[in-house]
């Protein structure tokens, strides 16, 4: 589902399926503008990130959202989604499956080379599954994606094997053929994980130990990439510069020179006005002034993702509380989500109550209109736990005051603004929350990532999913997934509800999930238990609104994110 993970701030979320996935696709796609003109190749298209990056761009390595999305530009995997949300051709142009469901064979395409004009070969798609299974990006860097190759034959159950091995499922066929075997047939196999499978250049990598990936010349600034645009400079904090690639397998771009600036969404309207950037996501309650900008078109779409409150379950301070699930329930029920939404984002979003949204052709609709805002219930089920009122504020059941803090990120208005509400609402129902002061996106996540006993200082957080075109919740939703448990921990083993979880993820891609029917039916099911326990408070699914130059064309806005950047090309002006 998301497994495509990711772990991300409401400023700026990522999908697996931007990073590896030939950047998204679903139908209903659309188009920036009609070709009106012959097309123009070169120019420069200046993109924006809201806050800093960070400095691993070897794929699948960096937790930034930022980073993820600049090497999604120089990366490719082998397969793609196009804009009917269907597989296709990338890297790998033609692929089968064995009757049996575990045996698939794939052929790179002929013309798919590197940007140095060298031939990918199979060599580069087995150090690329290598490096996924590697016990140095498994056990050092984090490996928040190792699972992807995990039901592959060889692969034990720790999830990784020593570094360099090759799983014993992965078989090279020839230098353009390989096939994987799984070691059980899985519903979600090919566009949930194997499509992900990234080639890595043997030529270089090849070369220097795993172990010592991480902070490399390479990693720091990859010369050679298989994706549209191959990155020439970085200038850390804030920008990345680069130019098209002219042997990219799906065609040369037609812009000359990509840059991603450092630019808070608070402030980029201005840029975009002045014409300094050409593209960037913008604040959606600043739409309707910016399309009166006389040098700009706007897109709308609603995202497939959305923003969620975290709470640190084995948070040392409150966790005894923030793991009761009717105090979660309670929470749900304070929030006035519709008023955020219209207030916050001048009504361009959607309540989110599981962990599809309603856009995701596998929502489940029996959520809609679950929580709906009652303060009543909430005060009933916090009354219900223990949580009396002293002084105006819950204590804990054991009497203790009950001051939990939240930590957000700085670079984005809106957020600050999402936070206030949040503390406006819980005030209302006696929940004496504190916001503290905004900090850098990446030290979230660093402190998230540690806080493997609960006494690192963030106890609530908010934060935000991106999903990806398949609906498989590994990676992210099982007891034993790693982007649970740095984020929400949600992963007592001894909880019967957190077993259901497993079991029902478990099913929803086995043998009898390749009946779509079935597979819609356990997927519904799993929502639904999610919906009841609440491992985090859903809020809601905010549209993406994007500003862009009139003299940008070809662009097609996605829930998935932008397809297509070869295509796009810069008229006059730029």
């Amino acid at each position: 589902m998301k497994r495509k993970k990711a772990l991300f701030s409401a400023a700026a979320v990522m999908t697996l399926s931007t990073l590896f996935a030939g950047f998204g696709g679903i139908g209903g796609a659309f188009a920036a503008t009609a070709h009106r003109a012959p097309i123009v190749n070169g120019g420069t298209m200046v993109q924006t990130f809201p806050t800093a990056f960070g400095l691993n761009f070897i794929p699948f390595l960096s937790t930034s959202a930022y980073t993820a999305q600049a090497t999604a530009y120089s990366f490719d995997s082998i397969l793609r989604f196009n804009r009917k949300d269907q597989l296709s051709a990338d890297i790998v142009n033609k692929w089968s499956v064995s009757p049996n469901k575990l045996t698939y064979t794939f052929w790179i395409n002929p013309k798919a080379r590197w940007s140095n004009g060298t031939y990918i070969t199979t060599a580069d798609i087995k150090l690329g599954v290598d490096w996924l299974l590697s016990t140095s990006y498994n056990k050092t860097d984090g490996g928040a994606y190792g699972y992807l190759l995990s039901n592959v034959a060889g692969v034990p159950k720790s999830g990784y094997l020593p570094d360099g091995q090759t799983p014993s499922g992965f078989k090279i066929l020839g230098p353009r053929e390989f096939s994987v075997t799984l070691q059980q047939a899985d519903a979600a196999a090919l566009p949930a994980g194997l499509a992900a499978i990234t080639p890595l250049p043997a030529q270089i990598l090849g070369k220097i130990p795993m172990s010592k990936w991480k902070g490399s010349a390479f990693d720091l600034h990859p010369w050679v990439g298989s994706g549209p645009f191959i990155t020439t400079s970085v200038v850390p904090g804030q920008s990345i510069t680069q130019k098209a690639n002219p042997y990219y397998v799906l065609g040369r771009p037609h812009i000359a020179q990509n840059v991603w600036k450092v630019i808070s969404v608070d402030v980029v309207n201005g840029d975009l006005a002045s014409g300094q950037v050409t593209i960037a996501g913008i604040h959606a309650i600043d739409a309707a002034q910016m399309k009166k900008v006389p040098n700009l078109n706007l897109s709308v779409v609603p995202t497939n993702g959305f923003d969620y409150l975290g709470w640190r379950l084995n948070n040392a301070t409150f966790g005894s509380v923030f793991s009761q699930v009717k105090f979660r329930q309670a929470v749900e029920y304070a929030l006035n989500r519709p008023a955020m939404i219209k207030a916050l984002y001048a009504g361009y979003g959607t309540v989110e109550n599981g962990p599809l949204p309603p856009i995701n052709f596998w929502y489940n609709k029996a959520l809609n209109g679950t929580y709906a805002y009652n303060p009543a219930k909430a005060n009933a089920l916090l009354n219900s736990i223990g949580m009396k009122i002293k002084n105006g504020w819950r204590t804990m059941p054991n009497g203790q005051p009950f001051t939990p803090t939240l930590t957000i990120s700085s670079g984005n208005a809106t957020i600050q603004r999402q936070a206030d509400f949040i503390q406006h609402f819980l005030q209302a129902v006696h929940i004496n929350l504190k916001i503290n002061p905004p900090i850098n996106f990446n030290t979230i996540l660093n402190q998230l990532n540690s806080d493997a006993n609960g006494k690192q200082p963030i106890q609530a957080f908010l934060l935000a999913w991106s999903l990806s075109n398949d609906p498989d919740p590994r990676g992210l939703w099982r007891s034993t997934d790693n982007l649970n448990t740095v984020t929400i921990d949600w992963t007592n083993p001894k909880d019967p509800a957190i077993q259901l979880n497993d079991k029902l993820i478990h099913e929803s891609h086995g043998m009898a999930a390749y009946n779509i029917n079935y597979r819609i039916a356990t997927l519904n099911k799993w929502q639904a238990l999610l919906n009841q326990q609440l491992p985090e408070n859903f809020l809601f699914d905010q549209s993406t609104v994007t500003a862009y130059n009139k003299n940008l064309h070809g662009v097609v806005f996605t829930p998935y994110g932008n397809l297509d950047p070869q295509k796009w090309w810069l008229s006059t002006g730029n």
